[in-house]
């Protein structure tokens, strides 16, 4: 008898826990899917490329902030340095702890 409440408490863990891995890996997508949605949306809106005042108006900070998130590699230089690439600005928007964190290149 008790071998048997053994075996249906280990299946009933088993079960709980491929939920749980399943609800995780959904959230994992959702999460991905929201940042390519909010990517594109910004690059609808702005182009692939802003130059450094765009961007201090999108993020909401000076032009000497944005000159040294891109010196830090918090949001990444196009063209020769002359613009900001938009997906960079949309990653470090969207990354719980922007402030302080270098972003992952796409």
């Amino acid at each position: 008898m008790a071998m048997e409440m053994s075996l249906q408490r280990m299946a009933d863990l088993e079960r709980r826990v491929l939920a749980l891995e399943e609800r995780t890996r959904r959230s994992l997508w959702t999460r991905e899917e929201e940042l390519a949605r909010k990517e594109e949306a910004l690059v609808a809106q702005y182009g692939e490329y802003v130059d450094k005042t765009a961007t201090a108006k999108i993020l909401g900070v000076t032009r000497a902030t944005v000159y040294a998130m891109l010196a830090d590699g918090r949001i990444e230089g196009a063209c020769s340095g002359r613009r900001v690439a938009v997906r960079s600005i949309a990653r470090y928007m969207a990354t719980p702890k922007s402030r302080g964190t270098k972003i992952k290149p796409a």
